[in-house]
């Protein structure tokens, strides 16, 4: 499948602490729930592997889920993926609050009957796809086992990756960390691009996704990210001789 493009040049990258801002904001100005964000990443995430694959149906997805948002975004897309007709299995860092959101959609994970397991365990190279939701916008470095061997494990495997948000292990707004973090096949990036995003080879291709975060959240940068959502929900970065929207984000 092909997606609309639209150069790095043109786009404006917002930091990790700004949507940190906007999560919160979201709820406490316009009343959105972390679970409606969630559902829609999740959603968006699952759709997109389906296209990136070539269809789901039959095929073989792990999903690595943290115990953080980002978790719970991979398991909201794990259930999706279910629905598509995939073999779906689940291998986890369990939360520690079993109420948490990642804790919750854990729990409709296995009521539905999709496997889990307690992450390094059930990564192996007999998935057709891996997606990728250890880490979020929210790391420290350097990371603490089990996380390398997580890591290591996903990509020990050889088999293409979808990484959520941010390749796991890597810093977001800097890049640092990208040697030793996940090599992704794809990314896609949540709400708006990350500066750390551009450039990474382990980034694979990048896309944005909309996952209705109001625009509104993000004063100056609003206009630009309406821009960007007007092109498709779902849209590829490139180097600007490739982009096919380039004309639109112009700022």
């Amino acid at each position: 499948m092909n997606w609309p493009t639209v150069s790095w040049q043109q786009v404006r990258t917002i930091s990790s602490i700004a949507l940190r801002q906007a999560d919160a904001e979201a709820m406490s100005t316009f009343g959105i729930e972390p679970l409606e964000l969630m559902e829609v990443a999740g959603w968006q995430v699952a759709r997109f592997v389906d296209a990136f694959m070539g269809g789901i149906r039959n095929k073989r997805v792990t999903v690595v889920a943290g115990s953080g948002n980002n978790g719970g975004d991979a398991l909201v897309a794990a259930r999706a993926l279910l629905q598509r007709g995939a073999v779906v299995s689940v291998s986890v860092v369990p939360s520690r609050d079993p109420t948490s959101l990642p804790g919750r959609h854990a729990l409709t994970a296995r009521r539905l009957g999709i496997p889990i397991l307690v992450a390094p365990q059930g990564i192996g190279p007999s998935a057709d796809v891996l997606i990728d939701g250890l880490f979020g916008t929210g790391i420290h470095l350097p990371l603490r086992e089990p996380a390398p061997a997580i890591i290591a494990a996903m990509n020990a495997t050889a088999r293409p990756i979808v990484a959520i948000d941010v390749p796991s292990g890597m810093d977001a707004d800097t890049g640092m960390g990208a040697e030793s973090a996940v090599r992704a096949a794809a990314t896609v990036t949540l709400v708006a691009p990350k500066a750390g995003l551009s450039g990474a080879s382990n980034t694979g291709r990048l896309f944005v996704a909309d996952i209705g975060m109001p625009v509104a959240l993000f004063g100056a940068d609003g206009d630009a990210l309406a821009a960007l959502y007007a092109v498709g929900d779902i849209v590829e970065l490139v180097a600007p001789e490739l982009a096919s929207a380039a004309h639109l984000m112009a700022s």
